[in-house]
């Protein structure tokens, strides 16, 4: 007697197509590393050379627990994060949590169209002998047609807005993976030095450079703003705090786990590789050779290659960059508009009309704001800070709002990936609290 209409649900189906379900972890290393985590990650290197790159080993095992956790709420949880706030806490909560977040990322918005526009002028400078006319009208025009060209594909892309971001982001993701780890193998870094690296230090001194052979007490001490970038630069609970509502869209169940638990290992692992390539990247060839106040942008960074190394370097370089300015760019404006729709409870599913609304508005504020900076010459530096220090702020508010919600399904996990998972949560939410409160006593001082 046949008895398979009393087996279990397929659970072969997520061994067939893992592979194939590979993505979401994927948009979340697409957004977390853009022209800020660039810059970030390359003065990190230039400045300390290889002593910090434990700190993105700790971040990516952080940033690996809390998407893992995140996917398992979107998979078990009837709730979107919105309306577990709504729901526990009241509507204040979903609209605090949802409306800094939302702002926030207006704000880092705004760095994303200048930063698009500046890669852009930055690959002519590389690739021409002379340097190319300032002015604003091109960076404007820039800006003005890539904010129309994907408002354009919102408005038209109707049915599958998701699978089309996603395809767009493994593009730009493994474009970046290439250049960066092109541009690692050209400047040929010290790997003894880059393994020594991998064990936590506390380097006490920089390096003397040409320009500046001495250096004060002060500056020759760890600046732990320094070190807490590099952290943010792979460990950020915003994107982690995405990753759920990316599996609710693609409606991801129980026997959907070993795939994500692939998703989660091999997106996070791919951020990690690219921020420890740029790191080492700036080690090996900037440090002791340049100071590292003058790696004021992602372009600034590619600039110093080009004398040292030559033409190639600094291209490859630079087009990583401008895959990152877009791939952040892109996925940046979506999760706006859909932690924004999701927190004045008018659902969140990508291809609504409530989710494109919020993320064109998102889209066009940013555009508004970087085309006035660009037009008068102001520097978007402020914008950027403010948005910074909402975006730590608001991170152990995340952080909180992801573990009330595991603490709710954890029961369907396995035991051992209950503790795992859980360590990794709890230490996560240690760490964005001591940069929060840091912080908040910069801001007040």
């Amino acid at each position: 007697m046949s008895t398979e209409p009393n087996d279990p649900a397929p659970t072969i189906q997520p061994r067939r197509q893992g592979l194939l379900q590979i993505g979401p972890a994927i948009i979340v290393a697409a957004v977390v590393l853009g022209p800020g985590s660039i810059v970030n990650a390359s003065r990190v290197g230039c400045r300390y050379g290889y002593d910090l790159l434990w700190i993105v080993l700790i971040a990516g095992a952080l940033m690996m627990a809390a998407t893992a956790a995140s996917m398992q709420i979107g998979v078990f949880s009837k709730d979107t994060p919105c309306d577990f706030l709504r729901r526990r806490f009241g509507r204040g909560a979903a609209w605090c949590v949802g409306g800094s977040l939302l702002f926030a990322i207006v704000l880092f918005q705004a760095s994303n169209n200048h930063a698009i526009a500046v890669a852009m002028e930055g690959m002519s400078t590389v690739s021409s002998e002379t340097e190319p006319e300032t002015g604003w009208q091109l960076p404007v025009a820039l800006v003005l047609g890539t904010n129309l060209l994907v408002i354009a594909l919102l408005i038209a892309g109707k049915r599958d807005l998701y699978r089309w971001i996603e395809r767009l982001m493994m593009v730009l993701v493994g474009l970046m993976l290439l250049a960066f780890l092109s541009t690692l193998v050209a400047i040929g870094p010290d790997w003894t030095s880059v393994l020594a690296g991998l064990w936590p230090t506390i380097p006490t001194q920089d390096l003397p450079t040409q320009d500046q052979p001495t250096q004060d007490t002060e500056s020759s001490r760890l600046d732990w703003m320094s070190a807490a970038a590099l952290m943010a630069t792979t460990f950020s609970v915003a994107a982690a705090f995405f990753q759920s509502y990316q599996v609710r869209q693609r409606e991801w169940k129980p026997g959907d786990l070993s795939a994500g638990r692939q998703d989660s290992v091999i997106g996070i692992t791919t951020l990690v590789v690219m921020t420890m390539a740029i790191v080492i990247t700036a080690a090996g060839a900037l440090h002791g050779r340049v100071d590292a106040s003058e790696l004021s942008s992602a372009v600034a960074v590619s600039a110093q290659l080009r004398p040292l190394f030559g033409d190639s370097a600094a291209m490859l370089f630079s087009i990583g960059i401008l895959a990152g300015a877009l791939s952040s760019f892109v996925v940046n404006a979506l999760i706006g508009g859909v932690v924004g729709s999701d927190a004045i409870g008018k659902g969140s599913h990508f291809s609504s009309a409530a989710v494109r609304t919020m993320t064109i508005v998102s889209l066009l504020i940013g555009m508004v704001i970087s085309i006035g900076a660009l037009v008068s010459g102001v520097e978007l530096v402020s914008f950027i800070i403010v948005a910074q220090a909402l975006t730590v702020l608001s991170f152990p508010l995340l952080a909180l709002t992801l573990i009330s919600q595991w603490s709710e399904i954890r029961s369907q996990l396995h035991p051992r990936e209950q503790w795992i998972v859980g360590a990794g949560l709890y230490a996560g939410f240690a760490v964005v609290a001591g940069l929060a409160v840091r912080t908040l006593v910069g801001l007040i001082g």
